[in-house]
């Protein structure tokens, strides 16, 4: 039986972010015409994100999940496993790839920082979760049988998503490791806390992520 009550809160739980992102990816042209109105972008993005949501809601009896125990479990668990996620994407990224990046290095702080501390909490960390873990990762979990090649197969997916955002920051092997192991990274982490601690510990270990990166990136960008 399709649980109405799950679909309609995951459901509202990204009206905040798809209005942010509608909102400033609608941005006005030279002539001052928007390409289209607002509250149709925004129509169309919860439309596509219904799908997504309404099939993990589907699913969830078939995936060892019910309608009790999906949202969260443990709120410590998930805050620090989503620092401890973070610290180590830090670590990663401005240890061991930032000499290496070179001008790349700069263009992903600025591009990351246009688009919004605001945004990257309230769409990239919700809306994607509902995408990737909630549905993709629902239905993998559904079909294959297995939580490992599921949680991989997921974040691959993910990873493969964000390499479109990348062909404005330049094309290198060093940008496209970095893009691959950053996003593998969150990928597999917030895939195991959706199966082990619900979908809304994926959610807050997102936002960790986010949240750790954004006084690196304005501190670099002030220099």
């Amino acid at each position: 039986m399709f649980n109405w009550a799950v679909f309609l809160t995951l459901v509202s739980t990204s009206i905040p972010g798809t209005t942010i992102s509608s909102i400033m990816l609608n941005k006005k042209s030279a002539s001052g015409k928007r390409e289209v109105p607002i509250i149709v972008a925004i129509i169309l993005q919860m439309v596509f994100l219904s799908i997504f949501v309404a099939l993990g809601v589907a699913l969830i009896n078939k995936i060892n999940l019910n309608a009790e125990n999906i949202y969260i479990s443990s709120w410590i668990e998930a805050a620090l496993v989503g620092i401890g996620c973070s610290i180590t994407h830090v670590l990663i990224y401005y240890g061991f790839f930032k000499p290496l990046l070179g001008k790349a290095f700069y263009k992903i702080e600025k591009h990351r920082n246009s688009v919004g501390i605001a945004n990257r909490i309230l769409y990239a960390s919700v809306v994607e979760e509902l995408i990737f873990r909630w549905g993709i990762l629902s239905l993998l979990l559904w079909i294959t049988q297995s939580v490992l090649i599921s949680i991989v197969v997921s974040s691959l997916i993910f990873t493969l998503a964000h390499y479109h955002g990348s062909s404005i920051i330049g094309k290198s092997f060093t940008l496209y490791s970095y893009i691959f192991i950053g996003n593998m990274l969150v990928g597999i982490i917030c895939g195991w806390q959706f199966y082990d601690n619900g979908i809304f510990a994926a959610i807050l270990v997102h936002m960790c992520f986010h949240l750790t990166l954004y006084p690196f990136e304005v501190k670099v960008l002030k220099k």
